[in-house]
């Protein structure tokens, strides 16, 4: 089991869990929710066929703690996912697993790296401050990834690309 790092994996493996979970109350102090849908796209490769997944979602905290739920169509919890100074806690109806970052969480249930600490910081239309970032016309180049802000404000849109194989497309649409 690979432990790698990034940030949004967290939403996109969660994603590929299946099942659903009781969730346990919500800690309070994580201040308000952020909803919307996601969709993550990994490409084909000679070795693997291309994946795709998407779920609603509920996000609150920070990078040091926070919470994100994925749901259902009909609005069922599908993974709940809890994390704090090095640890995190999945919760889906195949039960609870603890990993040690949001990265490590990533790069098993997905198999790709996906900067989940990162995408706290990139829905707010800001690069990550724990990496470089160059700024494009569309937003900014971060870590590998091309983020595409344009759409962040007026349409509630967040597009990442990561180009290098298996190229990898994260789509977030916000809710309003």
């Amino acid at each position: 089991m690979a432990a790698s790092g990034l940030r949004t994996c967290l939403l996109a493996a969660a994603m590929l869990l299946a099942g659903c979970v009781t969730a346990p109350p919500a800690p309070t102090d994580l201040g308000p929710a952020t909803t919307g849908r996601m969709v993550v796209r990994v490409a084909a490769t000679a070795n693997q066929i291309a994946k795709a997944e998407n779920a609603a979602f509920e996000l609150a905290g920070t990078e040091q703690q926070g919470r994100l739920k994925l749901l259902s169509p009909l609005g069922t919890v599908v993974a709940d996912a809890h994390w704090q100074a090095g640890q995190v806690t999945l919760q889906t109806g195949d039960g609870t697993r603890q990993f040690d970052s949001m990265e490590a969480l990533a790069s098993e249930t997905l198999g790709e790296a996906i900067p989940l600490g990162a995408l706290l910081h990139w829905l707010a239309g800001k690069p990550w401050p724990q990496a470089p970032a160059q700024p494009t016309a569309q937003g900014f180049e971060q870590a590998g990834w091309q983020v595409d802000t344009s759409a962040l404000g007026k349409e509630g849109l967040l597009q990442a690309r990561r180009p290098a194989a298996p190229a990898l497309e994260l789509r977030v649409k916000l809710d309003r």
